[in-house]
């Protein structure tokens, strides 16, 4: 009982604070835009799409508008209960435990390439960025 009298209060408290938890501006979120590029090692195949997504979206958000607005682009994607989103195949090209290969993430801002260390259900895509979806192999090369 005193547990949720103090929720109670907790909650009652914060209604006072309704941009509690959300960006500064957040009432003027806006548009921005933002590069996927699609690389295929094994083919030297390379595809870049624009789009915008709403300012600090996800690249789920991303991929999901991009694929809703270009019919050159298709992903799937399965939900791990423990990892969460991963992204499964790109444009009918999947990933494989027997050919070991996958998709690899990245993302340049400025020039800058780094590779994520989080999946596309969790990061937070910023303005101008380019997101690279890399098709590659994490066998050894001989």
């Amino acid at each position: 009982m005193a547990l949720t009298a103090i929720s109670l209060l907790c909650f009652t408290a914060l209604l006072c604070f309704p941009a509690l938890g959300l960006p500064a501006d957040s009432g003027k979120l806006e548009e921005v835009p933002v590069r996927v590029t699609v690389v295929n090692d094994f083919t030297n195949e390379q595809l870049s799409f624009s789009t915008t997504v709403i300012q600090e979206g996800l690249m789920f958000g991303v991929l999901n508008k991009l694929m809703e607005s270009n019919a050159d682009f298709k992903f799937s994607y399965t939900i791990h209960h423990t990892f969460g989103i991963y992204l499964e195949s790109v444009n009918g090209l999947a990933g494989s435990d027997e050919d070991q290969t996958y998709w690899e993430l990245f993302s340049e801002k400025s020039g800058v390439v780094s590779r994520l260390e989080v999946g596309i259900g969790c990061y937070q895509v910023e303005k101008d960025e380019n997101l690279i979806l890399r098709f590659t192999t994490w066998a050894t090369k001989k």
